[in-house]
Parts: structure tokens; C-alpha cells; sequence
């Protein structure tokens, strides 16, 4: 095994710990340290971070940073749909102003992390990947029979993938070893050409969202064939308790995008349409969010709101909501935004803008040139575009380092002391501490 170079955050990490590992390294046995939870603060466990999307992480960067790696694949991305037109001439033929892609889950590999691994799943090559987080070398690769869009999602050891197979995957973390596969529509499922490709009619296109020991998933996005929404056992893949279920949602929506989970409900973009929300103990409807702007597959759960979108026909927007489904407020030309305790920050394709959380207040803005993405580590605002990722101080907007990456800077991940860039062109990029600290390993 690869030798980890560092751990930041050491004396955190040892204030946390519970339980003891034994990690054998040049065939000596060495007892290191190891949170008990895992995965802990310092992960990126869900794309976006966790099952509220938020994008926010406890995790602090040191800055300056310095490229540890950079993973270029074989194939880059091949997204599900293709791009929309370049102007909307029906609305606004004069000016021709440019449509943003409603669409746009599977236009980068975005990574994932737990310890001292990198997870993605690969569109082109079906493929579920774990990558060494501190050499970028491939520690396991884990084939499907269709693209994997989303990214995988890392509980308890394991990692949860869904495929266009019409499959959700649970793997060993460690090995990449099948614990157990669940087809929803198994009786039908089939593989049909579709850009080149064949995927299932019941493709996963939601991701896998796990909490409280039951992994959550649809299966299927065209609404006259019906989409499953299924509740099974983390750990099994089945249908062992009542709070587990499968529903069948004939015409009643096409659910594409990362799915989201409060205490009580399950919400799922929409794709071309609003989000539809159900509850979590049954998997029944109980709603569908006001129609109109807003449509699209990203989406986000502040408190008592969401934000989705991010686009309607008149360009880019993200609509603010009640969890009720009123329309609180409309954000124009907003691609991406973060909600924390006390501020909004929110991303346009030439500023990002921090707002008060409680009277919408600007605090300051800053200049970007192709805005793409957002997250936010500790006081630290990280921001993706195009060829470039930039750290912002969070109260201020001052820049305060940048580095460059191959294409547009599309997911932001932050864990375990390192930035993970990933990019249209289905690159991977880690960005780590410019001067090493001592390392938390033992090494001989």
C-alpha cells in the first residue's frame, strides 16, 4: 500500500479518535490512531458533502496549496443529454441570450472522500474507482454495465453507486468487493441503445442517499414508463424493516439529480421540472413544488428552505422555497449557492455575492471570470471556474490563493487537508499543503 505523506489537523484527530486499527505497512504492524466514525468531519462523504447538499465542511485548508496530483482518465465524461441550444430564440430573440444546461449532473467526475481514499464513478467506462488520496494512484475499480453519473457515496465503510444498468451498488470501501447489488425493476429491467450506448429505462439517476442504516434511491426517468423510488437495508440491500419500501411513480414526474433527505422527507429534483418531495417512511408523494422557474437538477436544504434550478427558459435562476412549496424568492442568473448560519453566498458566471442570511444584505462581492461551483471549508470560500480554482476569505471576499486545473472547475470537495477539483474534462485534481507537516503515520 502507498505510504501516506501527511495528515493535517493531527491534534484534532487525536481528540476524536475511539477506537484503535492495525495498518501493516513494509510488513511491519503498526498501531495508528483512526476516528471512530467513519466518515468523520475531516470526509467528504456525499456529493456536495452530505444529504442536504450543502457543500459546507468543518474541515480548514492551510493555505498556500500546492498540486499533489492530478488524475487525467482515459475517457472524459460522456453527460446523458446534450447541451441546449445556444440561444433561446422564442423568448428573447433580440438579445440571444445564452441557455444554461438544466441537465448537468454528469459534466465532471465528482469525487468523493473518506481516511486516505478518492472515490468517483466514470460515465465513459462504467466504472466505480478508489483512488490512494495522497498519490492519486487507483487502489480498486469496480465495472458496471452502464455509466455511473453520479458520485458514489461513502457510509460506514462501504460505498453506494447507482448505474444507468438500472443498479445500486454497495462495494466494500476498502476493496471494492460487491456486499450486494438491488435492482428495482428486475422482473423488466432490460438495456436499450441510447447515444451510443445501453442503459436501462430504469437507470439510477438520483444517487444513493444514506442515513440511518437505509440507503434511498430511484430507479428509472421517463414518467409513461414509471420510476421506482426504493428504501432498502444499508447494509443488506433489502427490504427488512417497515421504514423500508419501494414505491411505483407511473407519470407523475422524471426524477434525475442528487436526491436530499430531511428528518422527515425525501426531495428530488426534477430534471426539466420543479421537485417533487415525499415522506420517508412510506415513500409516498406529498408534493410538487410550484411550477414555473427554477427547473433543473441542482438543488439544496437550508432549514426551513430549498434552493433549485438552476435554470428556467429566460437563462439562469435558482428559485428559493418554502419546504411547505411556496416561492419565497427568485436569484437571476444564479448558478450555485451555499447557505451557512449567518450568510448566503451566491455564484453568478461573473461574481459571487455574500449576502446576511437574515435581511439579504450584500457584504461583499467579487469579480470571477466563468463562474462554475462553490463550497465552503471552515472561513474559507473556495470557488471553481473556468481553468482556475480561487480560496476566498468567507468575510471579507479577499482573495487569498488560486491554482490552476485542465477545463472548467465543476465539483469542489474538501477533505483530510486536501482540495479535489474535478473538471469537464474528467480530470482530478488535489491540491495539499505547500510545506509538509509531520505526519500522523508511523513510517519506517
Amino acid at each position: 500500500m502507498p505510504l501516506p505523506l501527511s495528515y493535517p489537523n493531527l491534534h484534532r484527530v487525536h481528540e476524536t479518535m475511539t477506537r484503535r486499527k492495525t495498518q501493516r505497512l513494509l510488513g511491519l504492524a503498526i498501531v495508528i490512531a483512526w476516528p471512530s466514525a467513519w466518515p468523520s468531519a475531516a470526509d467528504w462523504p456525499s456529493y456536495r458533502h452530505d444529504n442536504q447538499r450543502s457543500a459546507i465542511t468543518a474541515e480548514t485548508l492551510k493555505l498556500p496549496l500546492t498540486k499533489r496530483w492530478q488524475m487525467i482518465p482515459a475517457q472524459p465524461p460522456s453527460p446523458a443529454w446534450a447541451k441546449p441550444a445556444k440561444f433561446d430564440f422564442y423568448v428573447s430573440p433580440q438579445s440571444r441570450k445564452p441557455l444554461v444546461h438544466r441537465m448537468a449532473y454528469d459534466h465532471a467526475y465528482h469525487a468523493t472522500a473518506a481516511g486516505n481514499r478518492v472515490y468517483y464513478g466514470s460515465s465513459a467506462e462504467h466504472t466505480v474507482h478508489c483512488l490512494d488520496g495522497y498519490s492519486g494512484k487507483e487502489k480498486w475499480v469496480f465495472f458496471t454495465d452502464g455509466p455511473v453519473r453520479f458520485a458514489p457515496s461513502i457510509h460506514d465503510g462501504r460505498v453506494y453507486a447507482g448505474s444507468d444498468d438500472g443498479t445500486a451498488y454497495c462495494l466494500d470501501a476498502g476493496t471494492g468487493r460487491l456486499i450486494w447489488s438491488h435492482t428495482a425493476a428486475s422482473e423488466k429491467n432490460k438495456l436499450v441503445p441510447n447515444d451510443g450506448r445501453l442503459v436501462s429505462p430504469w437507470s439510477v439517476r438520483s444517487s444513493i442517499a444514506v442515513d440511518a442504516g437505509t440507503a434511498y434511491f430511484t430507479s428509472g426517468f421517463f414518467p409513461h414508463e414509471g420510476v421506482y423510488m426504493s428504501a432498502v437495508d444499508a447494509h443488506t440491500g433489502e427490504a427488512t424493516q417497515s421504514r423500508h419500501w419501494k414505491q411505483h411513480h407511473l407519470n407523475k414526474g422524471s426524477f434525475q439529480g442528487y436526491m436530499l433527505l430531511s428528518n422527515s422527507r425525501i426531495y428530488m429534483p426534477g430534471g426539466r421540472s420543479t421537485p417533487f418531495y415525499f415522506d420517508r417512511l412510506t415513500g409516498r408523494q406529498l408534493g410538487h413544488f410550484a411550477k414555473g422557474s427554477g427547473m433543473g437538477s441542482f438543488a439544496l436544504l437550508a432549514d426551513n428552505r430549498i434552493v433549485h434550478g438552476p435554470a428556467d427558459r429566460s437563462g439562469g435562476v435558482l428559485t428559493e422555497a418554502s419546504l411547505s412549496g411556496d416561492k419565497v424568492a427568485s436569484h437571476t442568473e444564479a448558478l450555485d449557492m451555499i447557505i451557512d448560519s449567518s450568510a448566503i453566498f451566491m455564484l453568478t458566471a461573473n461574481k459571487v455575492t455574500a449576502m446576511t442570511r437574515s435581511n439579504r444584505r450584500e457584504i461583499w462581492n467579487q469579480s470571477v471570470e466563468a463562474g462554475n461551483a462553490l463550497a465552503l471549508a471552515g472561513k474559507t470560500l473556495l470557488v471553481g471556474s473556468h481553468d482556475k480554482v480561487t480560496a476566498l476569505n468567507a468575510t471579507n471576499g479577499r482573495a487569498l490563493w488560486s491554482g490552476t486545473v485542465p477545463g472548467r472547475a465543476l465539483g469542489l470537495a474538501v477533505a483530510n487537508g486536501a482540495l479535489l477539483v474535478s473538471t469537464d474534462t474528467g480530470a482530478i485534481v488535489s491540491f495539499g499543503q505547500a510545506s509538509d507537516q509531520p505526519s500522523a503515520w508511523i513510517l519506517y
